[in-house]
C-alpha cells in the first residue's frame, strides 16, 4: 500500500497557508535564505556602484575620450593609454612604488597596535569600558575633530611640555646604537603613532572581538603547566586570533592605499588626489590616462592583497 498524503495545512478560513512552503524547509535551508536576503543589499551595491563604474573605467582606459555636443565619446585605441602612464609619464611609477613601499611600512606596525591596544582593553580593570569608548568614538563620529593629527600638536612649540609630546621617544631610539636603516624606520614609526592608534579603531575591534572568543580554559592550562606570559601569547593567543589577522590585514590594505600620501610639485597630497588631478584637468583627452592609471592602481591593490594574505593564510589557525 502506498503512503497516505498529509492533508495541506489550512488557516481558519479553509486556505491554505502562504507560508506553508516556508515551514517545510530544513533548518540549514532556512539559514541559507535568510543569509542571501541580507547579502542582498551589499550585491546590489556591488553590481551597480562597483562592478559597473569598473567596466567602463576599463572601457574608457582602451579608448582615446572626446567631449562632443556635450556628451563623452570614445574611439578604441588599444593599451595606448598604458604605455602613456607607464612609459611616458615619469611620476606615476614612482608614486606607485611609494605608495606600495608605504604599505608594507605601516600595515604590520598598524596590525601590532591594534593588537597591542585590544589586548590592554580586553583585561579585567575598572574603567575598561570607557578605555574601549575612547577608540569607539572616532570610528562613530569620523570627524575633523576626532581624528586631528596629535602628532603635529606634539611638534608645536607651545606643545614642549605636553603628554603628547614624543621628542624624548624619537631621541631614545636614535641614540639606542641601531643600525641607520633600522633607526630610521623606528624614528618614521615614532612620528605616526599617533595618527596609527587613530586609524585603527576597526582592527582595534576586530581584534577585541576575537580575543574574546578564545576559551578561558585554555589560559588556566597554560597557567596550571607553568607557561610564561609570553608562551602564553605565542602559543594560545597568537593562534587563535590568526583568522582576525587576516580579516584586519585585507581591511588596512586596503586603507593603506586609499590613503597613502605621495609628493607631488612639493604639495603631499593622497594618491587618489592625484589621478583625479590628471583626470579632470579640463582636456577630454586625459580622460583615458586617468582610467588607465585607475585600473592599474586598482590591480595593483587587489594583487597586493591577494599575495600578501595568501602568504598569511598559510599560518592561520582554524580552531574546531
Amino acid at each position: 500500500m502506498g503512503k497516505e498524503k498529509k492533508p495541506a495545512v489550512k488557516q481558519p478560513g479553509g486556505k491554505k497557508s502562504s507560508l506553508s512552503w516556508y515551514k517545510r524547509m530544513d533548518f540549514s535551508k532556512k539559514t541559507a535564505l535568510w543569509g542571501m536576503i541580507f547579502l542582498l543589499p551589499w550585491l546590489i551595491g556591488v553590481i551597480f556602484f562597483f562592478l559597473r563604474p569598473l567596466v567602463n573605467t576599463f572601457w574608457y582606459s582602451l579608448c582615446s575620450m572626446d567631449m562632443a555636443t556635450g556628451k563623452l565619446t570614445g574611439s578604441f585605441i588599444g593599451v595606448d593609454n598604458y604605455k602613456w602612464v607607464l612609459g611616458v609619464n615619469p611620476d606615476f611609477t614612482k608614486h606607485l612604488a611609494t605608495v606600495f613601499l608605504k604599505m608594507l611600512q605601516e600595515v604590520p606596525f598598524q596590525i601590532f597596535i591594534a593588537l597591542f591596544i585590544a589586548m590592554l582593553l580586553n583585561g579585567e580593570y575598572r574603567g575598561r569600558g570607557f578605555f574601549r569608548a575612547i577608540f569607539v568614538i572616532p570610528i562613530i563620529l569620523a570627524t575633523g575633530i576626532a581624528t586631528f593629527d596629535l602628532a603635529e600638536v606634539s611638534m608645536t612649540e607651545q606643545a614642549t611640555d605636553s603628554v603628547v609630546n614624543m621628542a624624548w621617544l624619537q631621541n631614545l631610539v636614535v641614540n639606542s646604537g641601531l643600525p641607520e636603516q633600522l633607526t630610521s624606520l623606528l624614528v618614521e614609526y615614532v612620528k605616526n603613532i599617533f595618527t596609527v592608534v587613530t586609524t585603527c579603531g576597526v582592527q582595534v575591534l576586530l581584534f577585541l572581538a576575537g580575543l574574546q572568543a578564545i576559551s578561558p580554559s585554555l589560559y588556566e592550562v597554560a597557567k596550571m603547566e607553568g607557561c610564561t606570559q609570553f608562551e602564553t601569547f605565542c602559543k594560545i593567543t597568537l593562534p587563535m586570533v590568526s583568522p582576525t589577522i587576516l580579516v584586519c590585514l585585507v581591511y588596512s590594505i586596503a586603507e593603506s592605499f586609499a590613503n597613502v600620501t605621495v609628493v607631488q610639485n612639493d604639495q603631499t597630497i593622497k594618491f587618489a588626489e592625484y589621478i583625479h588631478k590628471i583626470t579632470f584637468n579640463g582636456q577630454p583627452a586625459y580622460y583615458g590616462y586617468g582610467a588607465a592609471m585607475s585600473f592599474i592602481f586598482f590591480a595593483t591593490s587587489l594583487a597586493a592583497i591577494g599575495i600578501i594574505c595568501g602568504i598569511v593564510s598559510k599560518g592561520v589557525f582554524y580552531y574546531d
